[in-house]
């Protein structure tokens, strides 16, 4: 595949997939705005805790076909139907044994409302597997643009699903039913759009060349989460579910920048690469622009979220979250060196090496699980403190061996993520200077957030454009200028 299609194929799937996940982002932001306004923090808490169980079921629901059908160059109907008979049975076992565990989960956590809705979330296992082999043949054929249509419908049916539940009285359950009603209108969609119609069987050469290569991905993905969500089993327990919920609120708001960016741009670069996989020089070429594009937009937005932390929280979630405040804060440090450490699997799934994948996470994983269970003695903050503290090895590890694979120096990597640093750092002195100087003028929050962000945002386009003189910066100005 010639640069030009590359540059063209990435460019064009990142802008669909990014203003799927955009437009879905800001409607799930809008929905927990309204259901933080109608529901309690021990809500939050009480859905955090029944997510972690549902999430790690997820894990294994096409036992990672997805993601092998896309790095295999070759495939056909035997495979793709393999992959959704294996998803098939593999979801009704798996609602099974969550049904079978809820009781257990639920006196666990002293929640009697965990075992109900467990049993009911379990009902999404039978559903998924019509839907996600599907998407995945979307992905491999480069059609992001009908992904992302389908995204962000699915998410604004979840939507208006959960807020039309929790105006009418149904509380948590709100949460937990937006997802899986919207599932039976997503299938026909979904089947309409991709004409593949699969088959009810599983040939053995097709499982066991698929298998080879998502065995080591499952294995990833499951250390990787339970790394993830072993701070919200751990703070449900003892610190309990009205903590949980304030962590929760702000460990997604630290979330939004990854999923807006770098997981959108990590969707469209594992197809593309895997494509690309025998072309080393030009791999590393796409990396370090698309990991520079990268920092360009999320090192401004997590030290800008930090800086307004205070009045975000304050203004949009009301006084009642404001223990959330201080955990925000710690995890925009999170935040921005996982925008850049999420792509180093992109590296090592696309040149079929998940065995790196694997390995490499498992080493990660350990590091933070260790620094949870040590960090749970100082409370929320140790936990959070804790996890910081494990980021940056963890980031480090998995870059040396991404970047091994593709021939790329450390020292070129770095020099690429300078000028977003750089430039966040000016932002950052210029809000403080303007917090100190106007320290004794009394704002109103909501108007204190919109000036600090027009400041802050302000400060960072002049910075790049014009000290830095970022090519990326300077170009997107020239658009908008055209498009004005």
């Amino acid at each position: 595949m010639k640069r030009a299609d590359i540059k063209q194929r990435v460019v064009s799937g990142s802008a669909w997939t990014l203003f799927a996940n955009v437009s879905s982002q800001a409607i799930s932001f809008l929905v927990t705005v309204v259901l933080a306004r109608l529901l309690t923090p021990g809500d939050f808490g009480v859905v955090a805790i029944s997510a972690v169980f549902t999430g790690v079921i997820t894990l294994f629901q096409d036992v990672g076909m997805g993601a092998a059908l896309i790095q295999r160059k070759d495939i056909d109907d035997d495979y793709l139907s393999t992959s959704f008979s294996v998803s098939l049975l593999a979801g009704a076992a798996l609602a099974i044994l969550l049904a079978a565990f809820s009781p257990l989960v639920a006196s666990f956590y002293k929640e009697a409302v965990l075992r109900d809705i467990l049993l009911v979330s379990s009902i999404g296992f039978l559903l998924s597997p019509f839907t996600s082999i599907h998407t995945s043949i979307l992905s491999k054929r480069l059609e992001f643009k009908k992904v992302a249509l389908i995204t962000l419908g699915t998410n604004v049916v979840s939507g208006s699903i959960s807020v039309g539940l929790a105006l009418s009285g149904y509380g948590l359950w709100s949460m937990v039913l937006g997802k899986i009603l919207s599932q039976p209108i997503l299938i026909p969609v979904v089947w309409t759009v991709v004409k593949w119609r699969p088959k009810l069987r599983i040939i053995r050469r097709c499982f066991t060349d698929l298998f080879g290569f998502s065995s080591h991905l499952l294995g990833f993905n499951l250390l990787n989460f339970f790394a993830r969500n072993l701070d919200n089993l751990i703070i449900g327990k003892y610190l309990g579910p009205q903590i949980l919920g304030y962590y929760s609120v702000a460990y997604n708001l630290m979330l939004k920048p990854l999923q807006l960016i770098s997981w959108s741009i990590g969707k469209v670069l594992f197809p593309v690469f895997s494509s690309i996989q025998d072309d080393p020089v030009q791999t590393r070429a796409v990396y370090l622009k698309i990991i520079k594009s990268i920092s360009l937009i999320t090192f401004p937005m997590m030290t800008g979220l930090y800086m307004v932390a205070e009045e975000f929280i304050l203004s949009v979630y009301g006084d009642t979250w404001r223990p959330a405040i201080l955990p925000l804060k710690l995890l925009c440090a999170v935040g921005a060196i996982q925008s850049i450490g999420t792509t180093g699997g992109v590296i090592f799934n696309s040149q079929g090496r998940s065995d790196l994948t694997l390995k490499v996470g498992a080493v990660s994983a350990s590091a933070i699980v260790i620094g949870f269970i040590i960090g749970i003695q100082w409370g929320l903050i140790g936990v959070i403190t804790a996890y910081i503290a494990a980021s940056l090895p963890v980031f480090f590890l998995g870059q040396f061996y991404a970047n091994r694979l593709i021939g790329l120096k450390m020292s070129a990597l770095l020099s690429s993520l300078f000028p977003a640093a750089a430039c966040s750092g000016f932002m950052v002195a210029v809000l403080a200077a303007f917090r100190y100087l106007n320290g004794s003028v009394r704002l109103e929050v909501a108007t204190a957030l919109v000036i600090l962000i027009l400041i802050g945002a302000g400060s960072y386009i002049v910075f790049a454009a014009k000290v830095f003189k970022v090519v990326e910066v300077n170009e997107a100005l020239q658009m908008v200028k055209r498009k004005l």
